[in-house]
């Protein structure tokens, strides 16, 4: 029996392991997206005239959003989606949150999908793009709160639970 616990406290540790890394890695990507579309978003509202500075920001913007869209689910909500998650109230929290991240690919895709191929793009795509980023804005803005809230379950979960003082 005793082997049997050990087992299960290391699978355990394995797992919050695993967990802290790819919400570490999750964070440190939507950071990244973040940068870029406040970095994209500056340069599409500002005078200049340097439109191929605009399609190389876009074209890594692009990139970078598809990647953090993709780690979210593939690493983070996987087992949610498996239906692998044996805690309560990590899957109560993703019966409310989970449809409306899965929501916000969409939007991603549609953005992505405009904007790629910037070898097809010219002044009036680019003119049109401060409406688009501010439609995908608002969108990242919902994933990030939704994202923080399962992010921090997640979190009060790993910790280690607290010895109580005798009354």
């Amino acid at each position: 029996m005793k082997m049997s616990s050990q087992n299960d406290t290391y699978v355990a540790t394995e797992r919050r392991s695993r967990t802290h890394k790819e919400i570490k890695q999750l964070i440190e990507e939507r950071n990244s997206v973040l940068a870029q579309y406040y970095n994209l978003a500056k340069q599409a509202e500002s005078d200049t005239d340097d439109l191929n500075n605009t399609l190389e920001m876009l074209q890594e913007f692009c990139q970078e959003l598809v990647d953090y869209m993709a780690l979210g689910h593939f690493e983070i909500y996987r087992r949610i989606e498996e239906g692998n998650e044996r805690r309560d109230d990590i899957t109560k929290l993703a019966d409310r949150v989970m449809p409306r991240i899965n929501d916000t690919p969409q939007v991603a895709i549609a953005f992505n999908d405009l904007f790629v191929d910037t070898s097809k793009l010219d002044e009036t795509a680019v003119t049109q793009l401060p409406n688009y980023l501010a439609k995908l804005g608002e969108e990242l803005a919902t994933r990030i709160d939704l994202e923080d809230q399962f992010i921090n379950t997640l979190l009060d979960r790993n910790k280690p639970e607290k010895a109580t003082a005798p009354a």
